[in-house]
């Protein structure tokens, strides 16, 4: 069974939230999310998908380099590594606002993912 098997999404998790920031990197740069979040290194545009997923871990939900390191399967120096080098690209202002999206975009799905879930629908006003 994989690390990132589908499965009710948990946002207390931390490889729910690994899977959740790999899909929006994969999805965001065209790629599949398994071959981004596969344990392999992949090609160069999957490696860094995978180092932006991390990034917005840390950055964007406040986990430490460990949890991400283990969410994802790797070393805290991986991780630690993939921070700098996407902190360094963040002084390009076009990369950095679309990080900024993509961080944005993380985290209220996943305080959304944290929100009671109803079981009836609720109707709109109109």
């Amino acid at each position: 069974m994989s690390r990132f098997e589908p499965r009710k999404f948990d946002p207390q998790k931390d490889e729910d939230r690994a899977y959740l920031a790999g899909a929006l990197t994969a999805y965001a740069l065209g790629l599949k999310a398994e071959d981004v979040l596969s344990g392999g290194r992949g090609s160069s545009a999957e490696s860094r998908a995978r180092q932006i997923a991390m990034y917005l871990l840390r950055a964007s939900l406040g986990m430490s380099l460990s949890r991400v390191a283990r969410a994802f399967g790797r070393d805290r120096s991986t991780v630690s590594y993939a921070c700098q080098l996407i902190e360094d690209l963040r002084d390009d202002a076009d990369f950095d606002i679309w990080v900024d999206q993509l961080s944005v975009g993380l985290a209220s799905v996943a305080v959304l993912g944290a929100a009671p879930h109803y079981e009836q629908g609720v109707a709109c006003a109109g």
